[in-house]
């Protein structure tokens, strides 16, 4: 560490929380105005121009690979996924360098949420960068870095749930404006997409690439296994698609992979559903907060199966249940130590309970207390963990923001409310 950097940290340290307790929660945050904060959030949203003068990847050995991109034009925009990353004390030094990170899958949800918001210019943009950024196979990378000095673009680190987010968002965008420009790169997506469902399973395999550790990438890694939650995400992808290119065989891949789901991977004895399958077809019984219960439970409302969705979230309720620093929320995963609240994750609970038609005060209030006490765009966690850090985010950000609508009186579910 530098002494530009050590001194930075000590600043830090001494002027910035490194934790939020919900013993601690100021006085005007304890019934926070709902529309005031929903109304600061949609302003926190950082979109930055997106335009690098290089793009590279990283080899098996740690070398720069370059990388072409699409056509990107001059107003194209991304999102920074963590705006204000120092925000808060105690986590990694290093987390700094998030404050140019744009995640492909924050990028679908900005998106989402704009053209939903009728702010379809933006929307465009935001796609603009995604279409430029798709590999010649039709995916995407997980991540890339927004300054012009540092193109850094992983796009050898591919997940079907990413690729299925970004069509996912196409569609929409196309839906609703009747902008067809991206047409090329949705037909290149799902047809990468639909390549990648298993015949012998039903199920969509998780995509390539990994990071052995946070020095050592192996693009050529194959992920064979299947995981729940990209299952979800391409569920919904496929049927927000179906209408719009109705020559292509998608609402029957969504059956089979609806059929796919209830077979392979829902556990009737814990009444929820499991991580996953391996490659090798063995149950991955570990429960992650989204794939067990919460992302679960709106694709069962969306399927028609309103008592497995309720069986789900009591699952979830029950064994994920936490009070992380003292605020009551849920954890990411049953067997997670140190334990702290998965707040993006979270956020689907009050959602499938309204739409389930059950009372939602209880888990939603704490996550506008949170916003308020935290500040926004929305923390991530309310305390530093590996892969939770206590940073504003725009992920849950979008997330609550989508919450925080369609739990107003009058409002209709849009986002997975696909049938």
């Amino acid at each position: 560490m530098t002494r530009a950097l050590a001194l930075a940290a000590v600043l830090l340290c001494a002027c910035a929380p490194t934790q939020l307790r919900y013993d601690a929660l100021p006085a005007h945050c304890q019934t926070p105005d709902p529309v005031a904060l929903a109304q600061a959030a949609r302003q926190s949203l950082v979109l930055v121009p997106y335009h690098p003068r290089a793009l590279y990847d990283v080899d098996g050995r740690g070398g720069a690979v370059p990388l072409r991109a699409g056509s990107l034009p001059p107003d194209a925009l991304a999102v920074l996924s963590y705006p204000d990353p120092q925000r808060f004390a105690g986590g990694n030094v290093d987390f700094a360098r998030m404050a140019q990170r744009s995640f492909v899958y924050d990028d679908a949800l900005t998106a989402l949420w704009l053209a939903h918001a009728g702010d379809l210019a933006r929307a465009r943009r935001v796609l603009a960068t995604l279409a430029a950024l798709q590999n010649p196979d039709g995916t995407w990378g997980f991540g890339f870095n927004t300054g012009a000095d540092d193109g850094f673009y992983n796009a050898g680190y591919v997940r079907t749930g990413t690729v299925a987010w970004a069509l996912y968002a196409f569609a929409h965008y196309e839906k609703l404006s009747g902008d067809k420009q991206f047409a090329a790169t949705v037909q290149r997506g799902v047809a990468w997409l639909l390549r990648q469902q298993d015949p012998a399973t039903g199920l969509f395999y998780a995509g390539a690439g990994r990071w052995r550790d946070p020095g050592h990438f192996e693009p050529s890694w194959p992920a064979r296994f299947f995981a729940t939650e990209h299952q979800i995400d391409v569920w919904f992808a496929l049927q927000a698609l179906a209408p719009l290119r109705p020559a292509l065989p998608l609402t029957q891949r969504a059956q089979t992979l609806r059929e796919a789901l209830f077979r392979r991977l829902w556990l009737p004895a814990e009444q929820r559903f499991a991580q996953g399958l391996s490659a090798t077809g063995s149950v991955d019984g570990e429960s992650a907060l989204d794939a067990s219960g919460t992302w679960a439970a709106l694709w069962l409302l969306a399927v028609g199966d309103p008592a497995r969705a309720a069986q789900a979230l009591a699952w979830v309720a029950t064994r994920h249940g936490t009070t992380a620093q003292g605020w009551p929320g849920l954890r990411p995963y049953l067997a997670m130590a140190p334990d702290t609240w998965f707040v993006e994750g979270s956020i689907a609970q009050p959602l499938a309970l309204a739409r389930l038609g059950q009372p939602v005060a209880a888990h939603w209030q704490p996550l506008l207390q949170l916003a308020c006490a935290g500040g926004l765009p929305v923390v991530y966690a309310p305390d530093w963990h590996a892969d939770f850090p206590l940073s504003p985010a725009t992920a849950p950000t979008i997330w609550w923001l989508i919450a925080a609508q369609e739990l107003q009186p009058q409002s209709a579910p849009w986002l997975w409310a696909e049938r």
